[in-house]
């Protein structure tokens, strides 16, 4: 028993234990990545447009990129005279679209639980991936149309966390999901969910800025590359 300043005795208090809650932490590169099929009729008219302007293939490819990317009025102009609805890259007919950060060497990985932040780093966490096949688009495409992957880069961090946390962190139950692009030619592994202990955690809070744009490449029906040239077959430009 404890006595208090009355001199009464009572029974020692039991204080509620609040809940722990878990935070992690990821910074580095996000990516936006949509995969889609578009005519080649819209992406021929691109094509002509920026050979007519420069002939050299750098230059080309540097407009077929900027038009595509960032001159909206300009590509819905020429979509709309072969008479396709362009409302800009992260609007297309998309078979595959997801926002997410890129699971590399360099992810920065923070832990949030107790008094002090831990820094773990990217091989200590178990990992599955799941490839995006190609194959799995190639049969939806029209004859008119290519395969196409398109997206941008950013760098930020993102939040996640798991409310009602019990014992020690141990790095050896964090686990993540990633999805990847080889066949595509992406060499980036998007991050599509952590767990901790088999409990999923909640995606919060995400902060990115600075956008670079990926490359775009197109396929045909067949699942081989289609570059610039192959649109435009035949046709002379002068410089």
């Amino acid at each position: 028993m404890q006595r208090n300043a009355t001199g009464r005795t009572y029974p020692p208090q039991k204080y509620k234990e609040f809940p722990v809650k878990l935070t992690i932490e990821i910074s580095g590169y996000k990516n936006e990545v949509v995969i889609s099929a578009v005519p080649r009729a819209f992406l021929t008219r691109v094509v002509r447009h920026c050979y007519g302007k420069n002939n050299t293939p750098y230059f080309a490819h540097n407009c077929f990129k900027g038009v595509l990317y960032f001159d909206e009025e300009l590509a819905r102009k020429f979509a709309k005279s072969v008479g396709y609805d362009w409302n800009g890259w992260w609007e297309e007919r998309s078979f595959h679209h997801r926002a997410a950060y890129v699971f590399e060497d360099s992810l920065r990985i923070q832990v949030n639980v107790g008094p002090e932040p831990q820094t773990i780093y990217p091989s200590q966490i178990s990992r599955s991936e799941t490839p995006i096949a190609m194959s799995h688009f190639l049969p939806k495409i029209k004859a008119d149309e290519v395969l196409m992957i398109m997206g941008s880069v950013d760098k930020g961090t993102m939040h996640y966390h798991l409310d009602d946390f019990d014992g020690e962190f141990d790095p050896a139950k964090l686990a993540l999901a990633m999805e990847s692009f080889a066949d595509f030619g992406l060499d980036d592994r998007q991050i599509t969910g952590l767990t901790y202990d088999g409990k999923p955690l909640i995606p919060g809070h995400d902060d990115s800025k600075g956008k670079r744009m990926i490359v775009p490449a197109m396929f045909s029906g067949n699942g081989d590359e289609v570059e610039l040239d192959d649109l435009v077959v035949g046709e002379i430009f002068e410089s």
